[in-house]
């Protein structure tokens, strides 16, 4: 499967978490690079060895990260705000998973084709307010990378 992933793979990834969480937005590889104060191309290598380990997605043909679970680099219908910040999630799941990762309190705004009026829950201390949603995996997980843009 691929380059074996190093000490040096996991720290880029590290850092790339650490940005999308502080900017709610995605990093370039050179916002990266100029971080740690090494050469881009290293980081743009890392950047493509993580997406074929599934550890970063990266858009097609591209060396731009579109996913690095559960954070989304691209508006989508699941928006995670605290304070004055906000993300967007991938999925239902992932905008449960941006509040556990950051150990924050948040409000999700969840829009859904079927329904006219935004979901709205509460994360507060790990707990959410509304007990009485669900969520709804469709595709088994084995079959989530087949197309993850679209699952």
């Amino acid at each position: 499967m691929g380059k074996t992933i190093t000490h040096f793979d996991l720290k880029i990834r590290y850092q790339v978490y650490r940005f999308f969480a502080d900017n709610c937005r995605a990093p370039a590889f050179q916002d990266i690079a100029d971080l740690l104060n090494t050469e881009s191309e290293k980081v743009r290598v890392s950047f493509h060895k993580l997406h074929e380990r599934h550890m970063l997605f990266l858009e097609p043909g591209s060396d731009s990260i579109r996913i690095a679970n559960p954070f989304s680099a691209i508006p989508t219908n699941f928006k995670v705000l605290s304070g004055n910040k906000s993300w967007w999630a991938n999925c239902a799941w992932d905008s449960l998973g941006i509040p556990a990762a950051l150990n924050i309190d948040v409000l999700i705004e969840a829009n859904f084709p079927d329904l006219d009026d935004a979901v709205e829950l509460h994360v507060d201390h790990g707990k959410v307010d509304n007990e009485q949603l669900y969520i709804y995996f469709p595709l088994p997980f084995r079959h989530w990378y087949d197309d993850l843009i679209y699952t």
